[in-house]
């Protein structure tokens, strides 16, 4: 089974490659605007957001399994209409095509907490495999738009390529995971021999995915900005510096995901609210060291880090305060505010911008707003995750 979840995990960000190559598509499409093009990166967010909000729902009446290959089904399929009709159809064909990815994305945490649940009832080893599943993803998008990078210069469809490796994890994870019942399968009874009907959520789950959402927001502005940053306001560099940057993001997720075993063991229930003031100096320092690269290569690796950190402390976290019934809608929850943050980043970024200097456009103050939201987020992290916890058996009451 565990192989199954791994070859889940590799695959799943493999729509990464198209970021790499989105001006290649605009080229063949010259003739239709380039925003219209950039919104093959933003439609998957968008049914991401929605479907990230049902697809727990939908685990009380359909299996994990059939759900996990529903997305691979679907990433499989955008990959091959951008294949083979890329160039050659209305560039709508390939905006619908392109918001077949989100539901991969909107449901890639809540299947892999479940699927984890499932397949390693030991909590320590689950929260050590957690973190490894997370740089197995990692690993999968750096060697899918590295590769997928490489193909395009001749063609971009043949990037494309790739998503056959897709198919055959598709293929491998229907040999090697088990036909699991749906969540809402069995239920459970009270202690009157009743069947329960509700499932209410514990309160921190809420607080627990709305604490993540101000988190996620404060870090986007790296992301959505470095470019500029470096380009244009203070001309540290090319697209390579950028580009660079971007890499060490994620490379600083890969270290986090494999050590997470390790530092989470030492920090405890302090992992994420270090992992959230780690967070504060990333941000903070392209605000003051504004004449060297390596400022921003610093941020981009502690900024990879503390995300890639704090998501497997988090699902892990869910799956103690939840029961086994409540979990797959707690990670939908989650998983929802997560997609959310990514469609409304940019809007709510350059508000608070504007609020705070009086230009929504402002680069460095941009990077300020970052930083004030990093704080926030650490600060409440301290109550919401150091507080003394009351017994597991909550959850079970709250249900």
């Amino acid at each position: 089974m565990l192989a199954g979840i791994f070859a889940f995990c590799f695959g799943s960000m493999a729509n990464n490659l198209t970021m790499g190559i989105v001006a290649y598509i605009m080229q063949d499409y010259s003739d239709v605007s380039p925003t219209t093009v950039a919104l093959i990166l933003t439609i998957p967010s968008l049914v991401a957001m929605v479907y990230a909000f049902v697809v727990g729902t939908l685990n009380t009446k359909v299996s994990t399994k059939a759900l996990l290959i529903f997305a691979q089904a679907t990433l499989f399929a955008m990959g091959m209409i951008f294949l083979f009709l890329g160039g050659k159809v209305s560039i709508y064909v390939l905006l619908v095509a392109s918001g077949l990815v989100g539901f991969g994305q909107g449901s890639g945490n809540t299947l892999l907490g479940v699927l984890l649940l499932k397949a390693v009832p030991d909590e320590k080893k689950r929260s050590s495999l957690l973190g490894i599943c997370m740089a197995t993803m990692n690993i999968g998008g750096v060697l899918f738009a590295t590769i997928g990078g490489a193909l395009a210069v001749t063609r971009w469809q043949n990037a494309y390529y790739l998503f056959f490796a897709v198919l055959a994890m598709m293929i491998a994870d229907i040999i090697l995971l088990p036909n699991d019942k749906p969540t809402g399968a069995v239920a459970k009874k009270d202690e009157a021999g009743k069947p329960k009907t509700s499932v209410k959520l514990p309160a921190m789950v809420w607080v627990i995915s709305a604490h993540y959402l101000v988190f996620f927001l404060a870090l986007y502005v790296f992301g959505l900005n470095v470019s500029e940053y470096v380009i244009t306001t203070y001309k540290l560099g090319t697209s390579v510096q950028t580009g660079i940057a971007t890499s060490l993001v994620t490379g600083g997720g890969i270290v986090a995901g494999l050590l997470f075993g390790a530092y989470s063991k030492v920090l405890k229930k302090a992992t994420v609210p270090v992992l959230m003031g780690l967070t504060v100096i990333g941000l903070y320092l392209p605000l003051t060291i504004t004449t060297n690269i390596f400022s921003v290569y610093a941020a981009a690796i502690l900024l990879g880090f503390a995300m890639s950190g704090a998501n497997p402390y988090i699902i892990g976290k869910l799956s103690q305060i939840c029961t086994p019934e409540q979990y797959p809608k707690a990670m939908s929850i989650y998983s929802g505010f997560m997609n959310a943050g990514m469609c409304v980043a940019v809007y709510v970024i350059a508000f608070f911008t504007k609020l705070v200097c009086g230009d929504g456009t402002n680069i460095h103050y941009k990077f300020l707003v970052g930083t004030i939201g990093a704080a926030i987020s650490f600060v409440t992290s301290i109550p919401i995750y150091l507080a003394k916890e009351k017994k597991e058996t909550v959850a079970a009451a709250e249900n």
